[in-house]
């Protein structure tokens, strides 16, 4: 009989009035690499509870071999999917953002393309993968297994089962620049 024991400890960083959430950590295995994954806003997960995405992304970072996430977002507004709230500017969660991707050994810009015809959307993406370019070595996207189905959220049915594809600055910014004529 085999019997495996696993400590999962999480950290949650909110803001102090409560309404942002800036940085959710899971380590379950300190020795092995950490991943940091960027999406688009926050649930309230925070401890034992997880929502859907959260879910995917611990499944999905453990198969691949990592021994700890750290769940950033563009926005940092919970439950502000429809970005109704959207700030053009916010620097501390930029600055989390940064120093996440800075500490990791990979990078998942995992926000999707859902509100890609948003203004304040493509303008946080921008101003966030401008930040990153100087670590472009660790940033991936979401794929399915041939390498399809590109820059998707954890949420797509076409990347429930991870594969990580490189991914290039400038690539995501042209696919905005597409958006953007359309």
């Amino acid at each position: 009989m085999n019997t495996i024991v696993t400590t999962l400890t999480t950290e949650a960083v909110f803001s102090d009035d409560g309404k942002k959430r800036y940085l959710l950590r899971k380590v379950w295995d300190a020795k092995k690499p950490k991943l940091t994954v960027i999406m688009l806003a926050p649930s309230e997960a925070a401890g034992i509870e997880l929502d859907n995405s959260t879910l995917l992304v611990l499944n999905n970072s453990s198969r691949l071999g990592y021994g700890g996430v750290e769940i950033v977002n563009l926005f940092a507004t919970l439950n502000d999917f429809s970005l109704k709230h959207a700030e053009s500017e916010d620097a501390e969660n930029c600055k989390v953002i940064l120093d996440s991707a800075k500490k990791s050994d990979a990078i998942v810009y995992a926000a999707g393309v859902g509100k890609a015809k948003n203004k304040a959307f493509q303008l946080r993406q921008k101003q966030v993968l401008e930040a990153l370019r100087p670590l472009e070595g660790k940033l991936h996207c979401l794929s399915n297994e041939s390498g399809e189905a590109r820059l998707q959220h954890p949420l797509s049915p076409a990347v429930r089962a991870w594969n990580l594809s490189p991914l290039k600055v400038a690539e995501l910014i042209g696919e905005l620049q597409k958006v953007k004529s359309k």
